[in-house]
């Protein structure tokens, strides 16, 4: 004789209600490792006010505005070049 439980289907009306919890809970991961990476010392960039920002304990540093990008489908793959952010702490150590 078997010892599996079968498990009752789920309906529509608990799928969709699990669902819209998602952002919500997206939302509280985000803002928890934001807050863990400060209290570890790391940075962590944000967009504030079109500005893309590097936060940290000690210092708040306004890299460069941020344009928007237009509308993205899921899925989507961006490419980047390297940051501005490197070209600066490269040249903040040549004058170290």
């Amino acid at each position: 004789m078997s010892r599996k439980k079968i498990k009752p289907q789920i309906t529509e009306a608990q799928i969709l209600a699990q669902e819209s919890s998602i952002p919500s809970i997206a939302a509280k991961a985000f803002r928890d490792a934001y807050e863990v990476a400060l209290s570890k010392g790391e940075s962590v960039l944000v967009v504030r006010a079109g500005q893309l920002v590097k936060v940290s304990n000690t210092e708040t540093l306004v890299i460069r505005p941020v344009e928007t990008y237009g509308t993205l489908k899921a899925g989507t793959r961006l490419k980047t070049k390297k940051s501005l952010l490197d070209r600066r702490s490269t040249q903040a150590q040549i004058q170290a």
